[in-house]
């Protein structure tokens, strides 16, 4: 049996999923989070294994300034519920990888970014998800310490059962399905 695909999903994403979640469509983004629930299904049957660090809690406070109860309850169930996504704690060691990415591989990427990025890395993620500019245009010196950067539309490791469905169908995307309701699922 193949390896689980292994995938850290950086916290745009999640803010992308929220602000969809409450109708503020930015209709590049669409395929991008259609993805991310994939991604998020797939870690939850455990076809695949998802990472984010713990600074992403403290990122995804709101969308678009939006910071409702709707907004809250994705970011809880999402982040914090233990099924979708594993959290990862940034550790001295993650923090001196954080740096060196600069110091040694010359990437230069915000304090934040570089704990992402060294978070991804630090679990052997193959592929780093994100909607970032900044991160997205050091992709090719990343790629050469061994993790893939892309939009989570661009992905290659997300397992082809998860391919199916129609993708930009608001009546069948899990975004959709669950996107109002008030409280998190069990």
């Amino acid at each position: 049996m193949p390896d689980k695909p292994r995938v850290y999903i950086e916290s745009c994403c999640f803010i992308d999923a929220a602000k969809e979640a409450i109708g503020i469509t930015d209709q590049q983004r669409t395929s991008d989070v259609w993805f991310l629930w994939k991604f998020l299904e797939a870690n939850k049957a455990k076809d695949a294994e998802v990472f984010t660090s713990v600074l992403t809690i403290a990122e995804c406070t709101h969308a678009d300034g939006n910071e409702d109860q709707r907004v809250r309850n994705l970011f809880d169930r999402v982040l914090m519920s233990g099924q979708h996504c594993a959290l990862v704690q940034p550790t001295p060691f993650i923090g001196e990888d954080a740096r060196n990415l600069r110091w040694k591989n010359g990437i230069k990427l915000g304090g934040a970014d570089g704990l992402h990025v060294a978070s991804g890395l630090a679990k052997g993620c193959k592929e780093f998800l994100t909607t970032d500019r900044r991160i997205l245009s050091n992709a090719t010196q990343i790629a050469l310490l061994g993790m893939r950067v892309c939009a989570p539309s661009q992905t290659l490791l997300l397992p082809p059962e998860y391919r199916q469905g129609v993708l930009l169908d608001p009546k069948v995307t899990p975004l959709r399905r669950t996107a109002n309701k008030t409280n998190p699922p069990a």
